[in-house]
């Protein structure tokens, strides 16, 4: 008959196996969960990194596109101003040019003051509606 002490040694023992293999297979797990976290971690802060300078480069590109654009909308305006001039009021204007008559004064206004209220592709757009 086996001795008492040793079968309760042998029980531990077993014990402690068992126990070891389930904290290995845990740890395993956990670092298989740390290491899809940092994945997860990097690749969001790439696609971020990705997204901001994407959108750095379309205000650059608008912001020169305005530039370019500020003559034809000068010129615009004044041959808005002509229009008005040669058909004598503002509803005959904005109907001939598919614009708001609110449209068309922002226009004027912007040729006597010297600036541009709005441009002419900005007025031509239904409130609200953007590029």
């Amino acid at each position: 008959m086996p001795r008492r002490g040793s079968a309760r040694a042998d029980a531990i023992r077993r014990a402690h196996e068992a126990k070891a293999a389930r904290d290995a297979t845990r740890q395993h797990r956990e670092a298989l969960i740390e290491s899809a976290l940092a994945d997860y971690y990097q690749a969001a802060a790439l696609a971020e990194r990705i997204r901001d300078t994407a959108r750095r480069k379309c205000e650059e590109l608008l912001a020169e596109a305005e530039r370019t654009a500020e003559p034809q909308d000068a010129a615009a305006a004044q041959a808005v101003r002509r229009l008005r001039d040669l058909l004598g009021g503002i509803p005959e204007t904005a109907q001939l040019c598919g614009l708001t008559a609110t449209a068309i004064r922002d226009l004027l206004a912007g040729c006597q003051d010297g600036q541009q209220a709005g441009t002419p592709g900005q007025a031509a757009r239904p409130e609200g509606e953007r590029p």
